[in-house]
């Protein structure tokens, strides 16, 4: 499930990458407004990934947690 998360969290940022050059954000990036609305994107982009990997991996990242006993 793990790599199956992260194919998605790739498909989702290509994507939002691909908005970003269709709105034409390469050729405006120098502008205060265009930059903060890139930033505010980019933050969504990577709340979006954390979004998308707890709800596809689900519980799968920490099963290997179950088996430890906690001495290393």
């Amino acid at each position: 499930m793990t790599m199956k998360a992260l194919a998605v969290m790739a498909l989702w940022t290509v994507a939002t990458v691909s908005l970003f050059n269709f709105i034409g954000f390469p050729d405006h990036y120098d502008k205060p407004l265009w930059s903060i609305g890139g930033a505010l994107m980019l933050v969504i982009i990577l709340i979006g990934n954390v979004w998308i990997f707890i709800g596809v991996a689900k519980e799968e990242p920490w099963a290997w947690f179950k088996d430890s006993d906690g001495n290393e």
